[in-house]
């Protein structure tokens, strides 16, 4: 099996990595806000117990769907000498990204697992529960950020991808690193920021993808060279 074969699975996992994510947010419901007040957190565990926990399931199955992706982006990217660098950076960006992302799912779905046994959440404050599970996405949003711009910097370096795309991306890194401000402090602006530059970069997967999928042009053919004669 060539190449563009693997690379289209792996546009296809990037698209479906994309739909398992956006079903398991909205299941959920309209979390709280960092700054809300500790009951009604801990009424939205109770109100979306099922919610959480599906959606915690579907994240990490997204999450096999984004490895496959991104194994399609290395192998892009480490097709030119002078972005085999950027292929391992933004791997190993994006790996980051996704442990602490998993993190935080697991710590919202041990909580709601929690409510669904008796005595099991005696002691525990769910506002710190979901507080830290924050803390761990918004480091993770550190790692997207390295993956993000390290792919942007070789789409400006070799054209692997379109230069806007390029630009894109860097301006995309930025929101990420913006967003990681939820680590220091629960303002709800934080918050809004982190949410909207994650749809942005959904977007952002799913035109990686439409560039993975699509065929390589391919190259004429060189002319045959003549024999010089005197």
């Amino acid at each position: 099996m060539n190449d563009a074969r693997w690379e289209q699975y792996g546009a296809a996992a990037g698209l479906a990595f994309v739909i398992l994510v956006v079903v398991g947010a909205l299941i959920g419901g309209a979390p709280p806000s960092p700054d809300d007040s500790l009951r009604k957190i801990g009424e939205y565990y109770i109100d979306h117990t099922n919610a959480i926990k599906v959606g915690a399931f579907l994240t990490g199955l997204g999450g096999v769907a984004f490895l496959w992706f991104l194994g399609s982006v290395w192998a892009t990217l480490r097709r030119s000498d002078d972005t085999r660098r950027l292929a391992t950076i933004a791997t190993g960006g994006a790996i980051i990204g996704l442990i602490f992302a998993f993190a935080a799912f697991a710590l919202n779905a041990t909580l709601a697992l929690a409510v669904d046994s008796q005595g099991a959440t005696q002691f525990v404050n769910p506002k710190f529960i979901y507080l830290l599970s924050g803390v761990l996405g918004g480091m993770g949003n550190f790692g997207v950020a390295v993956f993000v711009a390290a792919v942007g910097i070789a789409a400006l370096r070799t054209g692997v991808f379109p230069a806007a795309l390029g630009w894109a991306s860097l301006v995309i890194a930025l929101g990420w690193i913006v967003g990681g401000l939820m680590v220091v402090s629960t303002a709800s602006a934080f918050f809004v920021i982190g949410f909207i530059v994650f749809l942005v970069w959904l977007v952002w997967v799913l035109v990686i993808s439409f560039f993975l999928f699509r065929p390589a042009e391919p190259t004429a053919p060189a002319a045959p060279s003549t024999a010089s004669t005197t």
